[in-house]
């Protein structure tokens, strides 16, 4: 039986995470409603806790309690959502492209990439002229291409003037694509644009909030200590990200290498870097005498602003801040003599930091963060129980182990649904380079503050630079291990939902010691089992086409069971378009359980099983794609079901009217938008069916299975 008096921050958490869940997927109540509701149910708590209460009729206080929570979860999202406020920038906006907005805002984040620069403002006024600006609120991304202007790029807190157009976040066009528009949503930020430094002047400086423009100025500061000590591209790269949670520097092979052996938790500031530093300092304070009560809250108030000072120079990210909060309540707790329940801490840190900013229930990193708690927190205690050795080194490893097979088994089928890849040595990663990883904590911030001395802060820079150096060549190492990553893993919502449901009661069947316990987690794994089976048996009867969105670019995948025959331009060897087709079907890809993909050119001439192309003549089954990138010189007489254009061709409409027999016409992204509109307008006044992939997305057809 679960004891709730010793979790009470559970049961409030509950409802109240339930609230933002309903409110996120289902909707809110308007402010007017969801205020009156909320207060109905104020009312009743007030009624209720006032008036006696029963012992066995306690639930009394329970229920409108849990509405009360589940209320106001519901009304903080809607609060939290920039788009309700009253006075927000999008009123203003006029859809005129000749008469762009102008804009005074202030530099709320910067950080800069590869090509641009990225901002997000807060805009404060808004207007089409300089004189006749209004008072205006929200969140704006602003890309900055990188160009010949040797103006430096505003910086945080920076107050802007810039003339820039504004376009709302796009929904993704391609299937199972990455939603960047849910992603920004989560951050409240629902509207984006592009502009040039030319664009923006600097109005003033340090206007934003003194606290985070001090920790951005110390995180510039340790920048600049760690590239005098670090002298290389990659060990820097680790570096800053291990100690300062900057990962600007961070390229695409390291990053691919940390993920592939389970170690990105390293690179992402996250709550064993708390806790390392929580230790650390508990550590410190023991080699002097507990002393009276002052003494204790002055430890623990230097401890507090230590760790608080470490999270905002990192970033202040949702696992940075749940460790934060973690570590908070446990040193209160620790100075007043008082042990607190791991799940309730867990709970009330959860609790408050959605009350701050709801969204965070939806954040990867907070999900991942404290399923890895909960997961270490039970099971691997009872892990660590299997193997009990009389030596000390041994007990040691296997704890070290432990503590990994413990996160990972409560983790994994949140990793595989979010990400659809498992990494087969993060065991052996935790073993070798989680150590080194610490040590390298230590002495990193050992540096920081001892650099000044002049021998001292040489040799701990070279103690840094080899500990890096050794954990990216053990990284480096466990990557080429033969399936050092499994890929391709699909996982949908209802099977994660049962994995979980099967884990709570094998927890509870371990903690009743009853063996009728593992009936259920059993059907459980029945159901998992039948699922698996349907769903690999319709997809082998699959059969779809789909014409991807990819810009200045054309993909077409032909989907036949497991295999997918893939068309592209010829000759494409640029990387940054090579991404763009991976980006845009990818995940599609995987969501559909395609083992083998064979490319091909638009050029090439393929004749297997279903599928027949030639000269962009296409027969899958029974269904014809003709593709066109030019007018035809002679009459088709074959009837095709659909046509597409593709490359920008000079054609009429009409004219292909007359030349092919078709019942769609499909535009692609790599096709000119004046263009487009043009061939739209004949389209309907000839009453032909089209699809604008640009602005409707990707073009799919299943075909029906025998």
């Amino acid at each position: 039986m679960i004891n709730w008096r010793e979790i009470p921050f559970v049961r409030l958490f509950l409802p109240f995470a339930l609230g933002i869940v309903a409110a996120e997927f289902g909707g809110v109540l308007p402010a007017f409603w969801g205020n009156i509701c909320l207060g109905v149910a104020v009312i009743c708590l007030v009624f209720v806790t006032v008036g006696r209460v029963e012992f066995g009729q306690r639930f009394a206080f329970g229920i409108p309690l849990s509405i009360f929570l589940f209320l106001l979860g519901s009304q903080s999202v809607f609060y939290r959502n920039e788009l309700n406020a009253p006075r927000h920038f999008q009123q203003f906006i006029k859809t005129d492209a000749e008469n762009e907005p102008i804009l005074l805002a202030t530099v709320t984040d910067f950080s800069e990439r590869p090509n641009n620069f990225r901002l997000i403002l807060n805009l404060q006024k808004i207007g089409t002229t300089a004189d006749l600006l209004h008072d205006c609120t929200g969140n704006l991304l602003v890309y900055i291409r990188k160009d010949s202007s040797e103006k430096a790029p505003p910086q945080y807190g920076d107050l802007v003037l810039l003339k820039s157009n504004i376009n709302a976040v796009a929904a993704p066009k391609n299937p199972d694509a990455f939603d960047f528009q849910k992603y920004l949503h989560r951050q409240n930020i629902h509207y984006q644009a592009f502009t040039l430094l030319d664009n923006i002047a600097i109005v003033a400086e340090n206007r934003g909030n003194p606290i985070i423009q001090l920790a951005i100025n110390a995180q510039k500061r340790l920048l600049s200590l760690l590239k005098k000590h670090l002298t290389t591209d990659r060990e820097f790269a680790v570096g800053s990200a291990l100690l300062l949670g900057y990962r600007d520097a961070v390229g695409e092979d390291v990053r691919n290498a940390y993920v592939q052996t389970g170690s990105m938790h390293i690179l992402a500031v996250s709550g064993m870097h708390i806790l390392l530093i929580y230790n650390g300092l508990q550590l410190i304070f023991r080699l002097y005498k507990r002393g009276n009560r002052r003494l204790r809250w002055s430890q623990a108030i230097l401890g507090l602003s230590l760790i608080w000072l470490f999270a905002l120079i990192t970033g202040l990210s949702a696992s940075v801040m749940r460790a934060a909060v973690m570590a908070s309540f446990l040193a209160i707790g620790h100075t007043m003599k008082r042990r607190g329940n791991t799940y309730n801490i867990l709970a009330a840190s959860a609790f408050f930091l959605l009350l701050w900013n709801p969204m965070f229930l939806f954040d990867v990193g907070f999900q991942l963060s404290y399923f890895a708690v909960i997961g270490i927190a039970y099971f691997a205690p009872k892990i660590q129980k299997i193997v009990i050795s009389k030596s000390k080194i041994i007990n040691l490893i296997w704890d070290s182990l432990s503590f990994g097979f413990a996160a990972q088994l409560v983790v994994t089928p949140l990793s595989l649904y979010y990400f659809h890849q498992f990494p087969t040595y993060f065991w052996l990663s935790g073993l070798l380079a989680i150590p080194v990883s610490d040590g390298a904590l230590y002495v990193g911030i050992a540096l920081f503050f001892l650099d000044w001395l002049p021998y001292v802060g040489y040799f701990l820079g070279k103690i840094l630079f080899g500990l890096i150096f050794l954990m990216n060549e053990i990284i480096f190492f466990i990557q080429r291990f033969p399936l050092a990553i499994v890929n391709n893993l699909t996982l949908s919502l209802i099977s994660l939902f049962l994995i979980y449901t099967a884990l709570i009661h094998i927890g509870f069947t371990i903690h009743s010691r009853k063996l009728r316990g593992f009936f259920t987690p059993l059907s459980i794994l029945m159901v998992l089992s039948s699922l698996y089976a349907f769903s690999t048996i319709e997809h082998r009867k699959q059969k779809r086409i789909v014409i991807y969105h990819v810009f200045k670019n054309s993909l077409i995948d032909f989907f036949e069971g497991e295999k997918c025959f893939s068309f592209t331009k010829k000759g494409i060897k640029n990387s940054s378009v090579d991404n763009r087709l991976k980006y845009a079907s990818e995940n599609h890809r995987i969501q559909l359980k395609i083992k083998k993909i064979r490319p091909f050119s638009l050029d090439d001439t393929l004749q297997t099983g279903n599928l027949r192309y030639h000269k962009g003549l296409c027969q899958f089954d029974s269904f014809r794609l003709l593709i066109v990138d030019k007018l035809p010189k002679e009459q088709i007489t074959l009837p095709v079901n659909a046509v597409l254009i593709r490359g920008n061709p000079r054609l009429n409409i009409e004219d292909l009217y007359q030349k092919v027999q078709f019942k769609e016409i499909i535009f692609d992204a790599s096709n000119n938008r004046t263009n487009v509109n043009k061939w739209k307008t004949m389209c309907i006044s000839l009453k032909i069916l089209f699809h604008d992939i640009e602005e409707s997305g990707a073009w799919m057809r299943d075909l029906k299975t025998k």
